[in-house]
């Protein structure tokens, strides 16, 4: 006990302090960080809530009281197939374009998801650990139901009845990529602590600001890009659930981002960060994020390039919009690239040169190895209210109605996506996930079951789930592009 207080209170000071620097340099900063060449300033984000050593002590002092939860029986013994439940919410969005006024539905349908997909269980101990997206959210969308991130209401309902059931050891959070002010003025926070609801924002400022102790380490079977992934605990505790709770939108640079790309508010900062450049990462790795090259397979740049390649001649749909890499052939391809690899200043002409060149095949493929590692307990899906757009600013929200489940986090985006209007044969991270032999593509082949107040019945015909038309603004971040792309 001794021990653990000890902690408790060396981890409250240091996140304190590095809230205090945070801030500081987030006023001086100001604005979203830089996707490309990171400062220090930019670099530094907290989400201002419970940091990792503290959250990992109060989740130890809870498990003697904490009764495990059971996941509901026919989703255990179908752990490819997906879940769906289709909610009722009704209204219209207010003048800022949200549904302010449907909070509470949502939260009662969040309580009620929670009841259909577990039960109560018999054994004591453990923890839960419910994993929000919790990204940035630009200024004109302060709201806490924002179609942007998960509805912090539905979390909030779902972790009411966990609790209702005997677990009450819980916590909700999120890595993030903003800071402090950016998750309380969203108004994040005032729900949560409505609620009595711990959060935990493991966003320091390097990665090396996380202690041993505070990461667990997940090895990847034939990767692409990096051999060895870590997450921030309690993910990866044998005794802890971990739900994977997304949010139902689309996203500039992925089309859809469902859960395989939850997870990467799941990894710590600098390994956590798979937006980068293919040409900026290997400087990224060395000098910014300060991680170990060791863990990216050896000739990860090359093999991206390859991997394209065979893309580019399957007739990935939207693939080289920018035509970036065209002109990267032109430019004398690899062997004018590595004459110049190790030049930070020309690397970063060569970049502005060739903008977009080979970034979707590299976050398809990091994405994919961490998913591949990475196994939620649960994933959930939540499209009560679903967004179009770019993920941020650009885009709207409109009443979905859908909250999806399922074991494996490929299969639940191959749904996702499908509802949300996409084809998952033709949407790159889903096709190259079939392609390397991780999941089923074809919406067709996958078991689809509606769950009710009624019970569970399977889905015959998948032309028979609702479908939108929740497009995305491809590689416009931030700017209203008048367009939206569908696969």
């Amino acid at each position: 006990m001794a021990d653990n207080l000890q902690q408790g209170v060396y981890t409250m000071l240091r996140r304190d302090f590095l809230q205090q620097s945070t801030a500081a340099l987030t006023a001086a900063a100001g604005g979203m960080m830089s996707l490309a060449f990171p400062g220090d300033a930019d670099a530094v984000a907290t989400g201002g809530g419970i940091d990792i050593g503290e959250g990992v002590w109060m989740l130890d002092e809870g498990k003697e009281k904490n009764l495990m939860p059971r996941i509901r029986r026919e989703i255990l013994s179908n752990p490819r197939a997906v879940f769906i439940i289709e909610t009722d919410v009704a209204g219209s969005p207010d003048e800022q374009g949200f549904f302010t006024d449907q909070a509470s539905e949502i939260l009662g349908w969040g309580n009620r998801c929670a009841s259909y997909l577990f039960e109560k269980g018999d054994t004591k101990g453990g923890a839960t650990f419910i994993k929000t997206n919790y990204t940035w959210i630009p200024p004109n969308s302060y709201n806490p139901v924002f179609g942007g991130i998960t509805s912090s209401h539905f979390a909030a309902g779902f972790t009411g009845k966990l609790r209702d059931m005997g677990n009450t050891n819980v916590m909700v959070g999120d890595r993030g990529g903003t800071n402090i002010r950016n998750h309380r003025q969203t108004g994040i926070y005032d729900v949560m602590d409505a609620h009595d609801i711990n959060v935990m924002m493991p966003t320091y400022r390097h990665f090396r600001d996380y202690e041993k102790n505070e990461l667990n380490w997940h090895n990847v079977k034939e990767p692409v890009i990096w051999k060895k992934i870590p997450t921030y605990r309690p993910l990866g505790d044998k005794d802890t659930i971990f739900i994977n709770m997304a949010k139902l939108k689309c996203h500039y640079l992925t089309g859809t981002t469902l859960s395989i790309k939850n997870l990467q508010g799941a990894i710590p900062t600098g390994y956590g960060h798979f937006c980068n450049l293919w040409a900026e990462l290997d400087f990224l790795i060395d000098n910014v994020y300060e991680i170990d090259h060791g863990h990216f397979t050896k000739h990860w740049q090359e093999r991206t390039e390859e991997e394209f390649r065979k893309h580019r001649a399957a007739g990935f749909k939207h693939w080289d919009y920018e035509g970036s890499f065209k002109k990267y052939e032109q430019d004398g391809g690899w062997d004018n690239y590595r004459k110049i690899r190790k030049d930070r200043e020309a690397v970063k002409v060569f970049r502005d040169e060739h903008p977009y060149l080979l970034r979707d095949e590299l976050w398809i493929q990091r994405a994919l190895d961490a998913a591949s590692s990475i196994r939620p307990t649960l994933n959930v899906v939540e499209g009560v209210v679903g967004r179009d757009g770019d993920g941020f600013s650009i885009g709207r929200d409109e009443l979905t109605n859908v909250v999806l489940a399922g074991m494996s986090t490929f299969e639940v985006d191959v749904i996702g996506s499908w509802i949300m209007g996409h084809d998952p044969r033709e949407l790159w991270y889903t096709r190259v996930a079939n392609e390397r032999g991780l999941a089923e593509c074809d919406p067709a082949k996958i078991d689809v079951y509606r769950i009710t107040a009624n019970g569970i019945e399977p889905v015959r015909n998948i032309e028979d789930l609702p479908r939108y038309r929740l497009g995305c603004n491809l590689h416009a971040m931030l700017k209203e592009t008048g367009m939206r792309k569908f696969w």
